[in-house]
Order: structure tokens, then sequence, then C-alpha cells
């Protein structure tokens, strides 16, 4: 069984260096699924990987790294890429707690050797090395979450003036906001009816009805009904209205059969929201059991969701907790598959 795992390593590391040198930007790399023993003994291989990985490797390479050009064929740089490579992609598999202690080793001890002089420093490169892979939406490793530690540690650092942290702060804010595990930010929109509507009214527990019984001599008067409301999961379509990708994707979650199906059986609502443009040009695309609105730009302007390509798909579940974020039409479509 060791062996066994051994193998899997050796063939993602393998696989990290292919995806990256050969294939970056062309290809989205999916990790196979496994047992829940399988992925135990993974995890446990990978957290004893990246912990000694770095162990006898020159660091002070990480000054000569360009992370902006081809790498040359020989040499130090394109050695250490390798490296990076394969470490950036079993750091993936291991677990938080030990990927995060790697993270800070690796940040201290490449800051040390070569965290100093004008900029960039190897430091820098490397920090800028952890953002193209797991920043980049055209990365097989994409993952933002993976970047935090390494944005954390500069932002923790108090021989780096603030201001030089504005970037580093605002990305670790933009990844953590509406993140998956957290409920979801409130926003405000316009239906097609010019109705004022808010996020959060979809996952109000209760509802309050007014009923006014016949007159029983003195005087009307109303009643309040007090009723316990659960609603479903719900899936936010944030697109602009001069987007083709947007209409199309709209258009494939619409003939989507697990969508239809889950919205017929009241099982999901789809909440179509335009951020940028004239709702009413999409009108005739957007199924008529969807909930539809325009935001005016308020998402965008105050930054409220990361939206880093149209359309962007959030699941909520009932209780407004963050399931998928920032997600295409065809990894929704997939999620929803899964559950």
């Amino acid at each position: 069984m060791e062996r066994t795992v051994k193998c899997i390593l050796v063939l993602a590391v393998a696989f990290a260096s292919w995806a990256f040198g050969a294939l970056y930007g062309q290809v989205k790399a999916v990790m196979p699924k496994m047992s829940a023993d399988s992925v135990a003994l993974v995890q446990s291989r990978a957290d004893h990987y990246v912990t000694h990985h770095w162990e006898g490797v020159d660091l002070s390479g990480f000054k000569s790294l360009d992370i902006d050009s081809e790498p040359e064929p020989r040499g130090n740089a394109f050695r250490l890429e390798n490296h990076l490579a394969a470490y950036f992609w079993v750091l993936r598999m291991a677990s938080d707690s030990v990927a995060d202690v790697s993270v800070k080793n690796l940040m201290d001890s490449v800051a040390e050797v070569c965290g100093k002089g004008e900029y960039p420093t190897g430091y820098d490169k490397l920090l800028a090395a952890a953002e193209k892979y797991f920043y980049s939406l055209q990365s097989p490793y994409y993952c933002e979450e993976m970047l935090l530690p390494f944005l954390d540690h500069k932002i923790a650092r108090s021989d780096i003036p603030e201001i030089e942290k504005s970037r580093e702060k605002f990305l670790a804010f933009m990844i953590r906001r509406n993140s998956v595990g957290h409920v979801a930010e409130n926003f405000e929109y316009v239906t097609f009816k010019g109705e004022v509507c808010h996020l959060w009214d979809r996952f109000s527990e209760y509802r309050i009805s007014i009923t006014k019984p016949a007159c029983n001599g003195n005087g009307d008067g109303e009643e309040y009904k007090v009723e316990k409301v659960h609603f479903p999961p719900i899936m936010v379509v944030f697109f602009t209205a001069d987007c083709r990708d947007c209409r199309e994707g709209i258009v494939s979650l619409s003939y989507s059969a697990i969508v239809r199906s889950l919205v017929k059986e009241k099982k999901l609502r789809v909440m179509a929201i335009c951020t940028e443009g004239n709702l009413s040009s999409v009108s005739t695309i957007i199924p008529k059991d969807w909930i539809a609105g325009s935001d005016g730009g308020y998402i965008a302007r105050n930054r409220l969701y990361s939206i880093r390509h149209t359309p962007s798909v959030y699941y909520m579940d009932k209780e407004g907790t963050v399931l998928l974020r920032d997600a295409s039409v065809s990894s929704a479509i997939q999620f929803l598959l899964e559950q």
C-alpha cells in the first residue's frame, strides 16, 4: 500500500512539472477521486513531502528566479522552477496545518537567505510565483486559498512598511470574503418589476402574513400570522448584460437537466444578478422560475463579491453559507451533480 501511495505522489509531482511547463494555460488539472482511506494515506505522504522538500536545496537561487518569462533549459532557475512546481502541487494535498507550517518555514528561510536588497528580492519572487501558480485563472494549479499563507506571511512581517503590503492585504481580503464555509454578504437588487429586494430576504427563517378578518362590530382589524419558512439552497449567477459568454452560460444553466429538475422540485432557487448593463436586454433568456435582478453596479464598486470572470456562480445552502465560490457554469453543474 505504501508503495502505491508513493507512486501516486511521484505521478502527481511528474504531472505537476508537465502540466505547468508544457500545458500552462491550456488545461485544468483535476484531482482523481479516491476512497477516504486512500485520501488519508496520500495526505500523510504529502505532509511528509512538503515538510522535507526544501532540505538541501540552495534557496539563494530565488534571487535569479524569473517567473515572468520562460526559464532557460539549463541552470539553477529551471531546477528551482521544477522544485516549485512539485512543491506547490503536493502542497494542495497536504493537511492545512502542515501546509501552513511548511509555507511559513520556507518563507522564513527565503527571507533570511535572499530577502534583502533591491526589489525584487528572492522573497518577492517566491511570493510572485505562488500568486502565479495559485491565483491565475489559467493555471492548472488554480486554488486561491492556497495563496493565503504566502500573503499572510508578508502581511505579518514587522520589517516591511505597511504601504508595501497594501496589495497583499487586498488580495487576502478578497480571497476570504464570501469564502466557502462563511455566510454570504448581503446585497440589494432591483427586479424586472422594479421591486427592491435583498439577498438575505431569501434566507429569512420566518414570514409574517397579515390578514383582515370580517367586521365583528368593533371595526376592522388586522391579524398577524408568523410562519416558519424553509427555503431551499440558492445559486447566484453574476453576469453582465453585454457578455456573450454570460448569455451562453445562462442558457446552459436553463437547459441543464439537473438544474431544471431541482428548481421544479423546489430544491433549488436560481438567481441571475446583472452587475453591468441593461437587465431587460436579457429578459428573454432568463427562465420565468428564476429570480432576476440588477444590482446597479453596487457589488463591483464595493468589491462585495470576488467576480474574476463572468458569468460567476455562487452556491449557498438554505442558511446562506457559501458552498461554491466564483465558479464557472460547467463547474456549478458538476457541483450539483455531485451533491
